[in-house]
């Protein structure tokens, strides 16, 4: 019985490939990882980081952002095998999990509804997100489908505890999702904070502003420039939550590319920091991601630092 078993990082999806329970004795942490297939996943190896800031003048930070590793895991709580109860066993990462959410709402409820809101994506995530994602068009439909669906119950869970805890129904949040199986980064997106790629020195929107201000500019009555400096670019006509039961969830698909970079932010970054300023701090391959990020919040800060600031950094 024991040469049906495979070493870790051996013959992945062979039909003798098991999860070793026969080897797996002693408590504790035991990683399956394919280093190999680990080390040819730029999606698994990325460099990522994140930090949120109250900036200068907000009394309270009502932005959260989330960065997560997706991986299968078994805890085995009882075998008649040489597994011990309490070993953990865990396979090779499938992708990467990046989200940004600004809340809007006084007296705490823009912090709730953006709170709310990312767990319910995360917990989407861990329970109902596939694995595996196939390169065909009814694939990616149903995942789109999906995708959506988890933001509608995201805003009906901030509806319900909007009335359990008698806050303002008006409460709600913006949300930016990534989620990235190599090569396809698939964008989920609703509210006015934002998604970036950087490829080739050369900084890319990938999601629309769902602002009363954009609105006037795709209708061709203001100017990208006049849109910049309104009072409306603020005002949003979509979000997670708020007073409205319409919801227009934005979804792209991208191929990446190696040395990709990937920004999402809320509006305090980039109402602070004009486009090439951010694709600036993004060029500096020389620095670490995290040097990187904490340098974009620093100079929003020292721009003003009107609202709060978040900020995700991928780069692949």
């Amino acid at each position: 019985m024991a040469g049906d078993t495979q070493p870790a990082g051996g013959t992945r999806g062979g039909k003798n490939r098991t999860l070793q329970l026969l080897a797996a004795g002693g408590r504790g942490h035991r990683s399956l990882a394919d280093a190999a297939a680990i080390a040819a996943n730029p999606g698994v190896i990325a460099d990522i980081y994140g930090a949120t800031d109250v900036g200068r003048t907000r009394a309270s930070n009502q932005d959260q952002f989330l960065v997560a590793a997706l991986e299968r895991a078994l805890f085995i709580e009882g075998s008649s095998l040489p597994a011990q109860a309490g070993t953990r066993l865990t396979d090779t990462p499938q992708g990467r999990l990046l989200i940004v959410a600004d809340g809007i709402g006084g007296h705490g409820g823009g912090e709730l509804a953006s709170a709310i809101t990312i767990d319910a994506m995360a917990l989407y995530a861990f329970e109902t997100m596939p694995w595996a994602v196939g390169s065909d068009e009814r694939s990616f439909e149903e995942l789109s489908q999906s995708l959506r669906d988890a933001v509608a119950s995201a805003q009906a869970r901030v509806r319900r505890v909007a009335r359990r805890k008698n806050v303002s129904p008006d409460l709600g949040t913006t949300l930016t999702m990534a989620y990235v199986t190599w090569p396809d980064l698939h964008l989920v997106h609703v509210g006015d904070s934002r998604a970036y790629l950087l490829r080739e020195g050369t900084l890319h929107r990938l999601t629309r502003d769902h602002t009363l201000a954009q609105m006037l500019v795709d209708g061709s009555a203001m100017t990208p420039e006049e849109a910049a400096r309104s009072h409306l670019s603020h005002v949003l006509v979509n979000a997670v939550g708020g007073g409205s039961d319409e919801l227009h969830v934005e979804l792209h698909r991208v191929k990446l590319e190696i040395e990709d970079q990937l920004l999402l932010c809320t509006d305090g970054l980039y109402d602070m920091l004009g486009d090439d300023v951010i694709a600036e701090h993004l060029r500096r391959t020389d620095r670490e991601v995290e040097r990187v990020v904490s340098g974009l919040v620093d100079a929003a800060n020292e721009a003003g630092g009107r609202d709060n600031v978040t900020v995700v950094l991928a780069r692949f």
